[in-house]
């Protein structure tokens, strides 16, 4: 079944502005409805409060960047109401990403669906930022 998404779907990247995220970003930004930014990690309170502000639909991170993707998804567990945000962990090891899709209704982090997915192509990953 085809989830309906906002005309202006809005798409987070973190992380320390790497080459990696630059392409992910670029690549994302030539899709129509999606509306994707880059965010260079500083300190917890400044990431928090850009998303409490902005709230993304999507938020990916990079794995291999100096940013702890683990950290950061922990971090963003304790303190932001979760509901219908999903969060995107990307690699540059693999094609493989990790999904973590948090329920319509909650906000409880146990309720989240986590599944790994293989990307081999950019449609691939457009298919999953669009749920």
């Amino acid at each position: 079944m085809l989830q309906t998404h906002p005309l202006n779907q809005r798409v987070f990247i973190v992380g320390n502005s790497s080459l990696f995220e630059e392409g992910i970003t670029s690549l994302l930004t030539l899709e129509i409805g999606l509306q994707v930014s880059s965010i260079k990690y500083t300190n917890d309170h400044a990431l928090l409060d850009h998303i409490a502000q902005h709230r993304p639909q999507v938020i990916i991170l990079n794995e291999s960047s100096l940013v702890d993707p683990m950290y950061i998804l922990e971090l963003i567990f304790s303190s932001i109401s979760l509901a219908g945000l999903c969060i995107i962990i990307m690699r540059l090891t693999d094609n493989m990403v990790d999904v973590y899709n948090m329920s319509q209704k909650t906000n409880a982090r146990k309720l989240c669906k986590r599944e790994q997915v293989i990307l081999s192509k950019g449609d691939d990953l457009v298919a999953v930022v669009r749920g």
